[in-house]
């Protein structure tokens, strides 16, 4: 019975292995190197990276230098003389008597009585009784019962939710135009300023539409429209240049997130303690105390102080002065005077300079980047091409060579793959190892 069991079993072993290798035949093709083995070919994708170069354009400002002929105004200084009548006033001086009376303070000094009284106190010292009640305070210990509710923490740990905002940075590239102008000399001329003067005219004829007719005028004065000279100024102006660039934009994107934290919590228990304690009550004796108090008295006694004091008293003496003082009288005498003054005169003169004018020049710069590369690498599997079923009883350790190991490639004594176009003998098929990648060969599909 065990000896059909076990044929039984190497029967289906058999039976899966031929199934492997048919599904494995049509999935996959097959080579046979000269040894006889035969190989069964995988293909793998592998992913490289690769250096490239690009160009992007790049906006360059050169400057180029020009010559402009701009006009400026002197100012030049003319010397003139002015001719003008001054009035000046001559002075001429007289003497004359004038009276006038003066009053003047003669002192003389007086003695005075400035007596005074002068009220002195005098002390008397007596003594007298007093008699007060004191109030003395008196402690007896006493027993009492103490109650007090006392509050003790208890801690709780919780775990609590807390949801929390991330902002993660989002660059984008965003094309705009920008101003890359700049400021110019421009020259403007300004007419001069139109007045009306008197101009001597030649005789001639004009129409006077008044009149719907010529008439002749005869030379002479006339108002006339004149024009003053024309002005020259230099103004900046600013001149746009407009050009297009890309500019990176890092914008933050909002992200909600979650984490679990812990809270402690504290809480209090009321509790009530009794415990008995001493206590010192006060109670109030009254007590009579007698003192003497000794009383100063102040009596006033007044005293006469004699005094003379010499006091200087002024008195006015009238008397008659005559005093010479001179009198000026002052005579307007007309004069001639010449006087000189600058003047300033206003010349336009050209000045050249030297402007740098931008100009914008667009180049193309290299960059390198790196990017992934995929290639595809042919292996080839060897595939087992024999299988032994033996049945010799219970007690043969090789009842049967084929099982789940014998059928799959990772037993140690089975063949490993090797990649195509690399052959090797039977000794070297047992170690080659496919997932090396120095055993790879890249071939190209068709």
């Amino acid at each position: 019975m065990k000896n059909t069991l076990y044929l039984v079993a190497g029967l289906l072993a058999a039976v899966v292995l031929t199934s492997t290798r048919q599904a494995s035949a049509q999935c996959c093709p097959r080579i046979t190197a000269p040894t006889g083995q035969e190989y069964r070919v995988e293909y793998l994708t592998v992913t490289e990276p690769v250096q490239q170069t690009a160009y992007k354009k790049v906006v360059k400002t050169n400057y180029i230098e020009e010559e402009v002929t701009s006009y400026e105004t002197v100012w030049e200084t003319e010397q003139r003389e002015r001719r003008y009548t001054v009035a000046r006033q001559v002075p001429e001086t007289s003497m004359r008597q004038k009276r006038y009376t003066v009053s003047r303070p003669v002192e003389e000094t007086v003695m005075k009585d400035t007596s005074y009284n002068v009220t002195r106190l005098v002390p008397e010292t007596s003594e007298r009784e007093e008699r007060y009640t004191v109030s003395k305070q008196v402690y007896e210990t006493q027993q009492r019962e103490v109650i007090e509710t006392r509050k003790v923490p208890v801690r709780e740990t919780t775990v609590q939710e807390r949801a929390y905002t991330v902002s993660k940075p989002v660059t984008t590239f965003v094309e705009r135009t920008v101003d890359r102008g700049g400021y110019v000399d421009q020259v403007s001329t300004k007419p001069g300023r139109t007045y009306q003067r008197l101009a001597w005219q030649r005789a001639g004829e004009y129409y006077d539409p008044a009149l719907g007719k010529s008439r002749r005028h005869w030379p002479g004065l006339f108002w006339t429209p004149m024009e003053g000279p024309a002005r020259y100024e230099v103004n900046r102006v600013y001149h746009p240049n407009y050009v297009s660039e890309t500019v990176p934009v890092t914008n933050y994107v909002q992200e909600q997130r979650i984490e679990q934290v812990p809270v402690t919590r504290t809480t209090f228990q009321e509790e009530r303690v009794s415990r008995i304690e001493d206590v010192q009550v006060p109670r109030t004796v009254q007590e009579e105390v007698v003192r003497k108090i000794p009383v100063t008295t102040y009596k006033q006694v007044v005293e006469r102080v004699e005094r003379q004091t010499p006091v200087k008293v002024q008195r006015l003496v009238t008397e008659e002065r005559i005093e010479e003082v001179p009198v000026t009288v002052y005579k307007t005498v007309l004069e001639e005077r010449v006087e000189p003054y600058e003047v300033k005169v206003a010349r336009v003169v050209p000045v050249k300079r030297i402007v740098r004018r931008p100009v914008t020049v667009e180049e193309w710069e290299p960059y390198t980047y790196t990017r992934e590369r995929t290639r595809t690498v042919v292996n080839r599997v060897p595939i087992v091409s024999d299988v032994s079923v033996v049945v010799d009883g219970p007690a043969t350790a090789s009842t049967s060579q084929v099982s789940s190991q014998g059928v799959s490639n990772s037993s140690p004594s089975a063949p490993q793959p090797t990649p195509i176009g690399m052959p090797k003998g039977d000794s070297e098929i047992g170690r080659a190892n496919s997932g090396d990648p120095a055993n790879e060969t890249p071939v190209s599909r068709k």
